[in-house]
Order: C-alpha cells, then structure tokens, then sequence
C-alpha cells in the first residue's frame, strides 16, 4: 500500500527526514540559528510534529524570505515517497505539455528517449497557441545568420548583448546562466524551425507562421499551425502524451526526484516513474493570486485580470519549493494593458477574460486615461518615441507598468459614443507591427476557431461587456462618474481639460505626447468608461535553475533528477522587474518556453552520456 505525503516519509537508502533537507532548507535554518523550526514546533515533540518535520522546515524557511509564502495556494506542495511498485515508467517524463512541453517531448523522443508527457488540459500547446509570434532577439540561428540579424549588431556578439541586457535587467541574471541560455538558443531555433510542418518565416529577431505572414490568417492563434506541427513531430517519434492527466506531486526519496504521482483521465492516481528525469514545463502562476501576493507583491494590487490562461495556477512551481528548490525572480512580472477590473464597481468577478476580446481591443487605446485624482497618465506606443518600448514591445507593458502604479493600482478610461470609427483612426501601431491587438477584430475570413474565445463581432462583445457592467456606459458624465466610483468634479475637469486640448490638436501635457490622430474629445453621449488595470501575462519568479536548467537548492546544489523550463523556472528576467521591458525575455513568451523546453531536453541528453 502507498504511503502518500511527506508526512510518512520513512527513511530510504540510509535518508533520515533531518537529512532530507540537506540540500539547503535545513542548513538555511540552521545557519540561522534554528529560529525558523523552533518558531514553528511545539514545545513539546509528539510523533506527528516529528513526521510533519521537514515540511515545517521548508515552510518556515520560505515564510523567513517570502511573506505570504505559506498562503492556502502558495504553500510547498510536499512530495511522496517512492512506491513499492511504479505504474508505468518511462526514460523521462515531462510535466506539462504547453509550448515548451512539447517541444522536450518531441527532441526527445525524436532523440530514441522513452517519453511520457502528462497534461491537464485536453490539448497540447498551452498558451503558446494563442500567442502571435516567436522570437529570439539575440539572433544566433541560422535563419536569422542568413538575414545577418543580431543584437546589438551582427555577427552575434554574446558579451555585447549580455552588457545590454543586464542593464535592462537591473544586472540582477547570474552571468553564467544567462551566457549558457544564448549560446543554446542558436540551436534550439535551429532544431525547431527545421521540423515538419513548422512553415515559419524568419523576418529578424521574429518568425511567423506562413499562413500570418501571408495574410491568410490574423494573429489570434498565431501558434496554432506551429503548435500543431510540433504535437505531430512528438507523436510521430514515439511519445506517449497524456491529455486530461494532471501531476499532482514529485516523487522524492531524499536525494533524487524520482517520478511523479499523476490524476489520469478516469481520476485515478498513478505513480509514474522518470529513469533519467522529470522536467517541469507548466508555465506561470499568474492565475493563483497566492502566489502572485507572495512572490510577485509589487503586481498584486495592479493585476486586475490573470493570465496569461486560466490554467496557469502554479501547482509545479509549489512541487519544486516541496523537494527543496530555491526560487530566481523575485517580484519580477509582465502584465498587459487593457484589462478591465471587474471586481471593483461592476462586472462579473471573474479574474480571467480572453485578451483579444472586443472590450479589450477597445480600451487598449489612447483615449483620456486618468487616475483617480483626474490627472492624465501616459500612452505608449512603437509610433512614439521608442526608449519607452525596449525589446521589441509595443509600449503596452509599459503602459501596464505606469497605469499599475498610478493612484490606487489603476487608471479610467474614458471615450464617447464615436469610438466605433475613432477607434481605427488612431495611429497606434508601426505598419511592420505584427501583434494588432489594439485593432479591433472586424474580418470573420481570417480568424481561425477560437472555441468561442472571441469573434470578428468586436461592437457586440463591447456591448456584452456593458449588460454585464464591466464597461460603464452613461448618458451624462456625471452618471459615468459615479459608475466608475470617481469624484463627479474631478471627472467633468479633466474631460472639460482634455477637449480643450483636443481642440487645440497639440498634446502639450505629457512628456510623451499624444500623437495628433489620438486627440478625440469626449463630447458625443453615451459615454464609455472603465477601469483598467493589468492582465498578468508572464509571472518571471519561479524555480531557480543553474544554466542547464536543473533546479538549484537555496546552498547552490543541485535537485537530481529534476528540471524546469520557463516560466515554471525563474531568473531570466531578473530581480524585482516591474513590467519586464523586454517583453518578458529576450525569447518574448512563446520563444522563452519553447527554447527553454529544448535546452532542458538536452540537458537530460547530456548528463545521460
């Protein structure tokens, strides 16, 4: 019979539970005086405050750096023991097959490995899908080698690009981690792009699918050719991919991660066991506002909408803090802007939206955009100046970075009844921009089934939002006021300040002034307004990895047998980024995931030989 849970954690090849946190946990305790286990156990040891040991260490020493870290969701998730007999088994097993996911289990089943992937979801890809692009802004493949693309300049140049990075980055990424991950990505782009099915056209520091490219279809599931190339090179070579079937805790004897203990299809546990290693690719956790109080506390308050999907909850992060794992990242985040608070004044209190929704696609643009006080806060865009938009962004996380850290967390937005025409009248984004999510979705023809996720329908999504009070519409300014919670005279002198300026045709408020083509005075009833905060889009504090992406304890050794790309692992973004300039990494989303999945599946391949 199976022994689930640390706290039946007996000894295994010689392992006490004292030795069990040998790998940093227990020594950070110690090295502090014992505070952290004394302050948490009784005066008197019974049996059970002897069983629950180790776990009580972990916590506590999270709890010492992390305020918030033993919150319900945030806590350690604790392993279980090995079984006496293991359910199936496989060379390696990969935790989560999104991007990332199933790109490890492609190479390496492509590479002879036994392979199991096991996925919650009833698809592969994750997120990756509905992303418009990848991206390697260092440059270093070969596709990009022919167009003679790199960072700062061509041919790459790791050091150069390392000095500018770092000091986007606040220096905070270990130099060595950070040099190993370029010099792999080179060839990680290499083995990705040269797969069947993959159709994707490099244009420099980007690929796009060729159907997006060509104009065939729009940027909403931009990856989704791409993603699906990818699960049929997986399946092709061998792997076993497990839909519905969600890793629940990491098999630990002491010294070695051995396996995982998964949920399958029928709601059956079963204990799956990884010879040569477990990866973790579940991505972020920006849908557990645990963890994004605990770890991420300069967005809490900001991040009105999590993301970047609902599936995104952290369970794999906690799987590594439970064995031991030190965390990289801490307090650095990317959110995007247009995200409707719907808790506040109205909605209906959900934490997530779809991010191309009509509503959405509305309030990411330059209207009057106030904080509570009434006084304007910024707009950026690629058509403005672009030291607001660092690593290719388009100005909208730094957008999310200002409007997140206006007065109370959020700023309102406000336009009137012409928005269906002014909308497309804003020169917002660069003809070269690829991702045009400030432009409302209008043409049926190129945009693939979304599952109902969004339509080319934008005026009926926006007026859905209005029925369920999301969006406030009002017939005077002084009624959408009072919807939007705000001082009725503070509303009516800024919108009185603002057509005023508009009439003018000159932006000669803000530093980074309003591009002529945004002027659109607030005249015309009903009025429209919202409030709007931050969509979590990549939570960059996870599991800290050495370059090799193997998980590292807080005393710098390494967890045997256990991986994780990003973003379950952490550090590539640094320390305390607010906002992530660098749209996210310099890999952006898609690219962070993917490239890091084939760098663990090396990994593995090389401490293998």
């Amino acid at each position: 019979m199976r022994k689930e849970g640390i706290q039946e954690l007996q000894d295994v090849s010689g392992i006490s539970r004292r030795n069990f946190l040998r790998g940093g946990i227990a020594a950070g305790a110690i090295a502090l005086g014992g505070a952290a286990v004394a302050g948490c156990a009784p005066s008197a040891q019974t049996a059970d405050s002897e069983e629950t040991a180790p776990e009580n260490e972990i916590v506590a020493r999270l709890v010492e750096r992390v305020p918030g870290a033993d919150l319900p969701e945030a806590a350690p998730i604790m392993p279980s023991e090995p079984p006496e007999a293991w359910d199936d088994e496989a060379d390696v097993v990969v935790a989560g097959v999104g991007g990332g996911g199933i790109v490890a289990v492609a190479y390496l089943a492509q590479q002879g490995y036994s392979v199991i992937g096991v996925e919650k979801e009833g698809q592969v890809g994750g997120a990756s899908r509905h992303a418009c692009t990848f991206a390697n802004c260092f440059g270093g493949s070969k596709d990009q080698n022919e167009l003679e693309f790199a960072l700062p300049s061509y041919p790459p140049d790791v050091n150069a690009f390392i000095r500018m990075y770092e000091q986007d980055n606040d220096y905070s990424i270990d130099e060595g981690y950070l040099r190993h991950i370029l010099n792999m990505s080179g060839p990680a782009c290499d083995w990705i792009m040269s797969q069947e099915g993959m159709n994707m056209v490099c244009l420099g520091a980007i690929w796009h699918d060729k159907d997006v490219h060509e104009g065939k279809q729009n940027v909403v599931l931009g990856m989704e050719n791409p993603t699906n190339a990818m699960e049929a090179v997986a399946v092709n070579s061998g792997a076993d991919i497990r839909l519905n079937t969600k890793c629940e805790r990491l098999v630990y004897d002491g010294q070695r991660v051995q396996g995982v203990v998964v949920t399958d299809v029928n709601g059956d546990e079963k204990y799956i066991k990884g010879n040569k290693g477990v990866i973790l690719c579940a991505g972020g956790f920006g849908m557990n506002k645990d963890l994004i109080k605990a770890y991420l506390p300069s967005a809490y308050e900001g991040t009105v909408q999590g993301g970047p999907m609902p599936f995104h909850t952290g369970e794999a992060f906690r799987m590594g803090l439970g064995v031991g794992a030190d965390f990289a990242g801490f307090d650095s985040w990317s959110c995007w802007e247009g995200a409707i608070d719907e808790s506040i004044a109205g909605g209906d209190g959900e934490f997530w939206h779809y991010f191309w929704h009509g509503e959405r696609q509305l309030f990411h643009n330059p209207w009057l955009i106030i904080d509570k006080r009434g006084q304007r806060q910024p707009y950026f865009a690629q058509t403005q100046e672009l030291f607001a938009n660092p690593g290719g962004q388009m100005g909208d996380l730094s957008n999310c970075a200002a409007w997140m850290s206006a007065v109370g967390h959020h700023v309102y937005s406000i336009c009137d009844s012409n928005f269906p025409t002014t909308v497309f009248e804003k020169d917002v984004l660069l003809p070269t921009q690829s991702d045009r999510n400030r432009i409302p979705l209008t043409d049926p023809d190129v945009l693939l089934d979304t599952g109902g996720l969004v339509s080319a329908d934008w005026l009926s999504e926006v007026e859905e939002a209005v029925n369920r009070g999301a969006v406030k519409k009002a017939d005077t300014l002084e009624e959408l006021a009072d919807m939007l919670q705000l001082d009725r005279q503070v509303l009516l002198d800024a919108v009185d300040e603002y057509n005023t300026l508009c009439e003018k045709g000159v932006d000669e408020e803000m530093s980074t002034p309003y591009d002529p083509s945004w002027l659109h005075p607030v005249i015309e009833p009903p009025f429209y307004g919202a409030i709007i905060g931050g969509q979590m889009a990549k939570t960059m504090c996870g599991l800290r990895t050495d370059g090799n992406l193997q998980v590292m304890r807080e005393d710098g050794t390494l967890i045997d047998g256990l991986y994780a790309n990003a973003t379950t692992a952490g550090g590539l973004s640094g320390e305390g980024n607010y906002g992530c300039f660098w749209n996210s990494t310099v890999f952006g989303g898609v690219g962070t995931s993917w490239i890091t999945g084939w760098i663990a599946a090396q990994s593995v391949i090389d401490a293998d030989k």
